[in-house]
Order: structure tokens, then C-alpha cells, then sequence
């Protein structure tokens, strides 16, 4: 478990802590591209790592990414309007462009050179892979964007859901280095509860973790039903610091990127993608059960959700119809990350073996928030590094496969049922 000063250390995430700021040293997400649909659209307001921030697309199509105050008065810049290559606050008309430059001053007199005195505060941006992103950190120790391989992939080769958890970051990030959890929480009706006691499937998984430079790579080894002696099933994942996943696939690659709002809200960009072939988005979203306006409310909360109790089907559950009356793995994992409340207390968990890899996440997240107080740049963030070779798989291996060669091993990811439902 960890002491509540760990904990302290590693969930909060505004500006001036040890984990915010450290986050600041890396590109991530500030929204979809999608969100600033075309130019002069309307402002968009962001939160992001505790910042309130306001987000446009000028009329040359470019994205601005500042304060969301006006430098002058401090109004609201979610209520300006965006025209003519910049925000034009509605108080008193300042016009600012995205870069923070102050254009116009109209209640200023003639001939007034103030306006190039002050400058809003704003943040560089980088749209890739349907995304628009951000650094926040000092400009001194800015890195050119990294090659993520899910930015390299032609938009309609992409999917990308966005849902609000109400919840700390860490929560689902530990959720993902969970292994354990899928065959209880996704499939406990079959692995527990209507178990075959003469073809149990394997839910005890071997657990192994690696460092790397960029995170940590993990392993989940359990035996193959159908061969158990000579086959292993077997799962790769990776962890990119600061929070992102990259999971093993199905059918398509996947990663979640969870990027803190606050301390106690997370956005999850759930992002499928693939280097050679579409995907129908739609179906997609259907699927995954995250299409706005019939899963998700305006704000992208889920309809269901932990204040509704996720409309959970207690007669399915008694009827061993379902293991969880929740019904789907999205809502499942939200839900239970949720239920923890909006930060963890983690020194209140008692630790099995089962835990192995959430505890060496905690470790590497204490070892690297701890290096970077004493002045160490953090992992990853040498722009060199080649992002785009991270790549987790789901494969069955011989047993004498070391499981860290998964992804040289001549054997294709397995693919669910579902994938072809999902083909552009």
C-alpha cells in the first residue's frame, strides 16, 4: 500500500506540484480536432492538469490554446468571439491571436502602443492523429512532438471515443495494469460463477514487469485452454509515461490516454487505430457503447454512471444472466474506477499477489516523480526516442517462448469476433 504522503504525490496534478509539473514536460492531449470543427468555430473551454484554458481555431485554421481570461480585465474568453485571426474579448474588445499576441486594444487612444506590452498566456499546440495537443511545461525544455504510431496513421484509420471519469488519473491508469480484474469483472459468470470444473479456464495469471525507457512493459501469462501444457496465452502491454496505455489489440491497435482534468476528474481517449485499414467510426462508437447524445451526455459523462448506480440489473445478476448487471466492459471499468471515489485512500488497500503490477507501476511513477524534484529529466522525453516501435500484442506462445520476444514470435494477434463489424 502506499503512505498518504506517496499517495499525495502521485494524484495531484495542478500547477507547482512535483506530478504536475512533471506532466508538464510532455505532450498531451487537450482535445479532439473534431471539437474545433472549422475555422472560426466556436471557443472551446478546456481544463487540463487543474488550468482553465480556452481553445479556437482561428479563420486561417490554425488552434490557439491560452488562458481562459482576458489578460485585461480577466472576462471570460469562452464568451468572445472568434473572427478575423483571433478571440475578441467582449468587454472591451481586446483582440488576441493564438499565440497570445494582443492585436487590437479598440478602447485604447489612437496611436497607443500597450497592446505589445502584454501578452496572454498561451501554450504551443500539434494536431496529429485527430487530436490536438499541447505543452505546457518551460519552453526551455520544450521536445519536438513524439512519433506516437497512433498519430501516424491516416485519420479515417482512426476511432477515437472521449469520456469524463469522475475520478483521480491514477485510478484508471492502475486499472490498466490490472490484468487480473478482466477475468473476474468482464467474465465472472463464466470463470466463477458457471465455471466448467472440468475445463477451469486460467484466471490465476503469471505477472512480470520490465522497465523501459519511455514507461514500463508489462506481461500477463495464463495457460491456454485448449493446450494448457504446451500453449501459453499470453498479453503485452505498455505503459508511456505520463499516462498513457497502449493495450493489447483487438483487431485494431488500442491505447488509452487518461489526461488529467484535476485531481478528482479524468478524460479517457479511448483510441483504436490501424496503419492499413479504416475503421468505420460509427460502429465503432456504437460498439464500444460511447456514441455522444445516446451513451454519453453533452459533457460526456456516461447516461450511465456511478450517481445512477450505472443502472445496475440486480434481476440479471440473480438470474446469473450477468456477472456484474453492468454489461459491458467500458461501463464496468469506469464504474468500478469510480466507485473508489474521486481519489483513492490508498493506504487503506491490502495488497495480494495478484497486484504485482500495480505495485510496480506505483514504484516506477515514485522512483521517477522523485529523480525529476532532484532536477532528472523525466522518461521518455528525449526526442529521439522511437515512439512509434511500441507496439503490445495478444498472442498464444509456446511455453518456452520468453514472453518478452511476443512480438518477434511469428504468430498474428488474435482477433475477436467483433473486428470485422468495425472494418471501414
Amino acid at each position: 500500500m502506499l503512505t498518504r504522503e506517496e499517495n499525495e504525490l502521485l494524484v495531484r496534478v495542478g500547477p507547482g506540484t512535483p506530478m504536475g509539473e512533471m506532466m508538464r514536460r510532455y505532450w498531451v492531449p487537450a482535445c479532439l480536432s473534431e471539437e474545433l470543427p472549422i475555422p472560426d468555430s466556436d471557443p472551446l473551454r478546456v481544463r487540463l492538469l487543474g488550468e482553465d484554458l480556452i481553445a479556437f481555431r482561428d479563420s486561417a485554421g490554425r488552434v490557439g490554446l491560452m488562458d481562459q481570461h482576458c489578460p485585461h480585465r480577466r472576462a471570460g474568453l469562452f464568451l468572445a468571439r472568434n473572427e478575423e485571426g483571433g478571440l475578441r474579448c467582449l468587454y472591451h474588445g481586446w483582440k488576441i491571436d493564438v499565440e497570445g499576441n494582443i492585436l487590437e486594444t479598440p478602447c485604447e487612444p489612437a496611436g497607443s502602443n500597450f497592446k505589445d506590452k502584454v501578452k496572454a498566456k498561451a501554450y504551443p499546440v500539434h494536431e496529429a492523429g485527430g487530436v490536438v495537443w499541447t505543452y505546457m511545461g518551460p519552453r526551455e525544455h520544450q521536445t519536438p512532438f513524439p512519433n506516437y504510431e497512433w498519430t501516424l496513421c491516416p485519420l479515417q484509420n482512426i476511432s477515437i471515443a472521449k469520456t469524463l471519469v469522475e475520478a483521480n488519473y491514477l485510478q484508471p491508469v492502475e486499472g490498466n495494469a490490472d490484468s487480473s480484474h478482466a477475468d473476474v469483472l468482464h467474465r465472472g459468470l463464466e470463470t466463477i460463477i458457471l465455471r466448467n470444473p472440468d475445463k477451469p479456464i486460467d484466471i490465476e495469471a503469471k505477472l512480470h514487469q520490465h522497465d523501459t525507457p519511455y514507461g514500463i512493459m508489462t506481461g500477463a501469462i495464463r495457460e491456454d485452454k485448449d493446450d494448457p501444457e504446451h500453449v501459453n496465452y499470453v498479453n503485452s502491454t505498455h505503459f508511456v509515461f505520463p499516462f498513457y496505455w497502449v493495450v493489447p489489440p483487438r483487431g485494431h491497435s488500442h491505447v488509452h490516454l487518461y489526461v488529467p482534468i484535476d485531481d478528482e476528474h479524468t478524460w479517457d481517449y479511448s483510441d483504436y487505430y490501424h496503419r492499413t485499414l479504416p475503421i468505420n467510426h460509427e460502429a465503432m462508437l456504437r460498439r464500444r457503447r460511447v456514441m455522444p447524445g445516446v451513451d454519453l451526455l453533452p459533457d460526456r459523462r456516461r447516461k450511465r454512471n456511478i450517481g445512477n448506480g450505472l443502472l445496475q440489473d440486480r434481476q440479471a445478476m440473480r438470474e446469473k444472466r450477468s456477472f456484474t448487471g453492468i454489461g459491458d466492459n467500458p461501463h464496468e471499468d469506469e464504474g468500478i474506477q469510480e466507485s473508489m471515489g474521486p481519489i483513492c485512500d490508498r493506504w487503506n488497500e491490502h495488497l495480494a499477489g495478484s497486484d504485482a503490477s500495480v505495485i510496480h507501476l506505483r514504484r516506477r511513477l515514485l522512483e521517477v516523480v522523485h529523480a525529476f524534484m532532484e532536477g532528472e529529466a523525466p522518461p521518455g522525453t528525449q526526442p529521439e526516442y522511437p515512439y512509434e516501435q511500441i507496439i503490445s500484442h495478444r498472442k498464444l506462445v509456446p511455453k518456452d517462448v520468453p514472453w518478452y520476444e511476443i512480438g518477434d514470435y511469428p504468430a498474428e494477434d488474435l482477433i475477436p469476433d467483433y473486428a470485422a463489424e468495425v472494418a471501414g
